[in-house]
C-alpha cells in the first residue's frame, strides 16, 4: 500500500485514541528521519503519555525486522534526553543498512560532548561519501575552535559542490576569524539560497564593514523572523549608528529572549554613556556575577570616577581566581592601590 494511504490509516486510527495501532503504521511509514512522519510519531507519543509503552512497541518493531524503527526510537530517545541510549539505537540501524553516520556524528558531538569519537563518525561519513558530510564536518571542526583552517577547506570543498549551507557556516567561519569583508559574500549567497538563519551573521557583517543600510534591513528581518541573536547583534549596530536609548531596549531583549549575558557589559557602558550611573552599576555587577572578564577594567575605571575607588580591591580579589589579561589585571592593581587608605 502507497506511503500516504499506511500514514492516512495511521491517523485515523490515532483519532480513534488507537495508539498503538496508530503508532505501528507510521513506522511502517517512515523511510528516514527527515520525513513528516518522524515529526507524527513524536507528536503521537506525546499525546498519547505513556512514552515507556511507545519505547517498548518501536524497540519491538526493530527486533521484528523494521530497521527504520531503530531511528524513530533514537529520535524518541533525544527527545526524552537519553542520548547514549540513542546512540546504540542508532549503531544498530547503520548495521542493518541505514544511512545515520552523520547523525551518530552529531549527536556525540551535541549531546554527548564526546568529540573524539564525533569525529571518527565524521571522518567515516567523509570517506563514505555521505551527502552533507563535507558541511558538518567542517562546522563541526569550526564549532571547536582550534582547527579553523582545516574546516575552512572542508567547507570550501562543500560549496563546490553544490551545498549552500556550506556557504553560510564558511561565512561565520571567517567572521570568527574576524574577516568580515570575506564573510559577506558568502552569507549573501547562502541567503539567497534560502538559508534564513544566516540573517543574523550577515547583518552583523555588514555593520563590521560599513554597510549600515544593508545591516540594518538583515537585522530587522532577522528580528521579525525571531532569529536567536538578532536582538544583541540590532542593538550593536544601533549603538554604532548612535541611536543608545533604543540599543538599551534591545539588549535588554537580548537578555530576556536568548539569555546573552554578554549584554550586561554592554548595558553598563551604555547607561555610563547617557549618564545614568545607577543604572550602569547595576549592569556592570551583573556582568561581573556572570565573570565577564572583559567587564572587570571598565567596572573599576567606572568606581573610580564615581569616587568609589576603595572598592576596588575586593573586585580585584575576585579577578585574580579568573583568566584575565595580563595587562587588565596590572591596571586592576594600579586602580586598587589608588583606592587604599594611605598607610594600609
Amino acid at each position: 500500500m502507497p506511503e500516504d494511504n499506511v500514514e492516512v490509516r495511521a491517523e485515523r486510527q490515532w483519532s480513534a485514541g488507537n495508539h498503538a495501532a496508530a503508532l505501528s503504521l507510521y513506522l511502517e511509514a517512515w523511510t528516514s528521519p527527515d520525513d513528516d512522519v518522524a515529526d507524527k510519531i513524536l507528536d503521537l507519543v506525546e499525546d498519547w503519555g505513556d512514552t515507556n509503552a511507545a519505547l517498548e512497541a518501536i524497540s519491538a518493531a526493530a527486533a521484528a525486522g523494521n530497521a527504520g524503527a531503530y531511528e524513530a526510537l533514537a529520535d524518541l530517545l533525544i527527545q526524552l534526553d537519553r542520548p547514549a541510549e540513542a546512540v546504540s539505537a542508532l549503531q544498530e540501524a547503520d548495521h542493518h543498512g541505514r544511512n545515520v553516520t552523520l547523525w551518530i556524528a552529531g549527536i556525540l558531538a551535541d549531546e554527548i560532548e564526546d568529540h573524539p569519537r564525533a569525529e571518527e563518525y565524521y571522518q567515516r561519513a567523509l570517506a563514505e561519501n555521505h551527502p552533507n558530510a563535507l558541511n558538518d564536518y567542517g562546522a563541526f571542526l569550526r564549532d571547536g575552535g582550534e582547527r579553523l583552517d582545516e574546516a575552512a577547506d572542508l567547507l570550501r570543498q562543500a560549496v563546490d559542490q553544490g551545498d549552500t549551507m556550506a556557504a553560510g557556516n564558511l561565512g561565520r567561519l571567517l567572521l570568527d576569524q574576524d574577516k568580515p569583508a570575506e564573510a559577506v559574500g558568502w552569507l549573501r549567497q547562502a541567503l539567497e539560497a534560502g538559508h534564513r538563519s544566516v540573517l543574523v551573521a550577515l547583518g552583523g557583517a555588514e555593520n563590521d564593514t560599513g554597510d549600515s543600510e544593508a545591516a540594518g534591513q538583515h537585522l530587522r528581518e532577522a528580528l521579525n523572523e525571531d532569529l536567536p541573536g538578532a536582538h544583541f547583534a540590532y542593538a550593536l549596530h544601533l549603538t554604532d549608528t548612535g541611536a543608545l536609548q533604543e540599543a538599551v531596549l534591545h539588549y535588554e531583549a537580548a537578555l530576556d529572549q536568548d539569555k546573552e549575558t554578554n549584554a550586561y557589559l554592554n548595558l553598563a557602558l551604555l547607561h555610563e554613556e547617557l549618564g545614568q550611573p545607577e543604572q550602569a552599576d547595576r549592569r556592570y555587577w551583573d556582568a561581573i556575577e556572570h565573570e565577564d572578564e572583559e567587564a572587570f577594567l571598565p567596572y573599576a575605571r567606572f568606581l573610580a570616577g564615581q569616587g568609589r575607588a576603595e572598592e576596588i580591591g575586593a573586585l580585584l580579589t575576585r579577578a585574580t581566581s579568573l583568566d584575565l589579561a595580563p595587562e587588565d589585571l596590572a591596571e586592576l592593581r594600579v586602580l586598587a592601590d589608588k583606592g587604599r587608605p594611605a598607610g594600609a
